[in-house]
């Protein structure tokens, strides 16, 4: 829930004329408007769009979705969200809730006290119906942000550190066609209820792996992910491995907002090389990262070759999609990453997964035990 939103130095500031609320459809624009409006600065700037309604994925079956916004004047200056499904705890199905999307406007950049009364807001919203734990992920390099949450100050959830996740961007290119071992995914509810079944197995294995369930599924194809999109292999009659491509830009986008001076000097000399490498190319200020998630990604243990065939054809899918990412989630400590990486160039992104927890609200961090963390990036 953190994120970036940490530009500059936070201050404390008495804040009468904000006032919170949970957003209804009437906010769709004003919190489109804000997350537009504020990318993450750094030598490619960013902002995580939600185009053209910022509600699309509001109603998925088995989630409790939030989001609370702070308005001043009328205006929405600060939005944050809170998704609540069902993901595996130490092996149990738990009730589980992740904050995240947390954006300030540039014009109340360094207000703590709007933050701290969000937080204080968002608290008595969950404590008829708490979550058992609550976790977020910020970025290992935004130490302003880190250092102020891991800090304790009064008012604010205790930030405790679970461990650390790499995400993995992995550029799409020419791939050479894999052995013809794996099949599409049926519409149908037998396959759903098969490929439920496989990644509830495995996901018990894991910290934070969502639960999943055939209505749950079917409920995503409006969103960018059809059965068709799945790649399953079965031996002996049955799964070893499963994993899909979502595409998830009809409704949420990651945008390049700008370039540094000195990447938007070296963009056209980094594009010509890129063009003679067949890899991606620095896109166009403005334009949306043709990027896909590979989801759903699950493959029974100790086949680390199952595993880099699986990925390989995921990535020919993504390649006759004409995208130019895909992006991938591991836990730091996960061998899957190691084999990935072995295998696959990428750029590799840090971050950090924290418990987040209030007096009597949400489990402590040495609750866990453990498992390696597998949150799913495409839903975080």
């Amino acid at each position: 829930m953190a994120g970036t939103v940490f530009d500059s130095q936070l201050n404390i500031t008495r804040s009468s004329r904000v006032q919170f609320g949970v957003a209804t459809r009437d906010d769709d624009a004003g919190i489109r408007r804000l997350l537009r409006g504020n990318p993450m600065r750094g030598a490619v700037s960013l902002s995580m769009e939600r185009e053209p309604g910022y509600f699309a994925d509001a109603a998925v079956p088995g989630e409790e979705k939030q989001t609370m916004v702070a308005r001043d004047s009328g205006r929405i200056v600060c939005a944050g969200s809170c998704t609540i499904r069902t993901r595996f705890v130490n092996r149990e199905k738990c009730r589980v809730g992740y904050l995240s999307g947390l954006r300030l406007d540039a014009g109340v950049a360094g207000r703590f006290d709007i933050l701290r009364r969000g937080y204080r807001f968002f608290r008595e919203l969950q404590e008829s119906s708490p979550a058992g734990y609550y976790f977020t992920s910020i970025a290992t390099d935004n130490r302003r942000a880190r250092d102020f949450l891991e800090r304790g100050i009064a008012g604010m959830p205790a930030y405790e550190f679970v461990g650390d996740f790499v995400t993995a961007l992995i550029p799409v290119k020419r791939h050479k066609k894999t052995a013809d071992k794996f099949c599409a995914g049926e519409n149908s509810v037998e396959c759903m209820e098969e490929v439920c079944a496989f990644l509830n197995e495995q996901g018990r294995n894991h910290q934070l792996v969502p639960c999943w369930s055939p209505e749950q599924l079917a409920a995503l194809e409006p969103l960018g992910l059809k059965m068709e999109n799945f790649r399953i292999l079965r031996e002996d009659g049955g799964m070893v491995a499963c994993a899909a491509l979502w595409d998830q830009r009809c409704f949420k986008q990651t945008v390049i907002r700008g370039y540094s001076p000195w990447l938007l000097r070296a963009r056209p000399f980094i594009n010509i090389a890129a063009r003679i490498a067949s890899t991606p190319r620095l896109p166009a200020a403005g334009s949306a990262l043709a990027h896909a998630f590979v989801s759903h990604f699950a493959v029974v243990k100790n086949r680390p070759e199952i595993l880099l065939q699986c990925i390989e054809t995921v990535l020919e899918m993504a390649a006759r999609a004409k995208l130019d990412f895909t992006t991938l989630g591991f836990g730091a400590n996960d061998p899957r990453l190691a084999a990935l990486t072995s295998k696959f160039h990428s750029r590799k992104y840090h971050s950090r997964i924290y418990r987040v927890r209030w007096p009597g609200m949400g489990g402590s961090a040495c609750d866990l035990d453990g498992r390696v963390l597998c949150p799913e990036v495409a839903l975080l």
